[in-house]
């Protein structure tokens, strides 16, 4: 059985905070270069909160801020932490990126959206999860920091 996540946003107040927790994936596909695809957890109270949207906002999130750990040494590997300092770092700047929904043109839905059996967990009575797989433009993502001087090239990493 396979069930889609709904796309509509839930009401401002009522947006899960950034409840989450990212899982690498055996490979069905080899990502194409620059991208990794993995599975978004995403949680919260009610289950019409984990939009696809919210998910996506998740996913990203986990990148910059937390990275990806690969359970496998192939080609899917590790990401580290973009910026390793947290979203207070730079709260102005990712509260645009975030609110504006910038964050969108660094990520796809893997299978358009469509989930697999277990995707959509009730843990309890007051709690949801539901995975998602995606693909982010890790190398896009990174050069876009870079020109906004969020992050420091890696060139110039280099040349010190």
């Amino acid at each position: 059985m396979t069930m889609v996540v709904t796309s509509t946003w839930a009401k401002k107040d009522e947006t899960p905070d950034y409840d989450y927790e990212l899982s690498s994936v055996k490979e069905t596909a080899s990502a194409t270069s620059g991208y990794k695809i993995f599975k978004v957890w995403s949680y919260a109270t009610k289950r019409q909160l984990l939009t696809q949207e919210i998910c996506m906002r998740n996913a990203i999130h986990g990148i910059l801020f937390k990275g990806l750990v690969g359970s496998d040494t192939g080609t899917q590997g590790n990401v580290p932490a973009m910026i390793p300092d947290g979203y207070e770092s730079h709260k102005e700047y990712f509260d645009t990126f975030f609110g504006s929904g910038e964050y969108k043109q660094f990520i796809q839905l893997t299978s358009r959206g469509a989930q697999q059996a277990g995707d959509v967990v009730q843990i309890n009575k007051k709690r949801w999860k539901v995975g998602l797989l995606v693909q982010v433009n890790v190398n896009a993502l990174r050069k876009r920091l870079e020109k906004d001087r969020i992050v420091e090239s890696a060139a110039n990493i280099f040349r010190r």
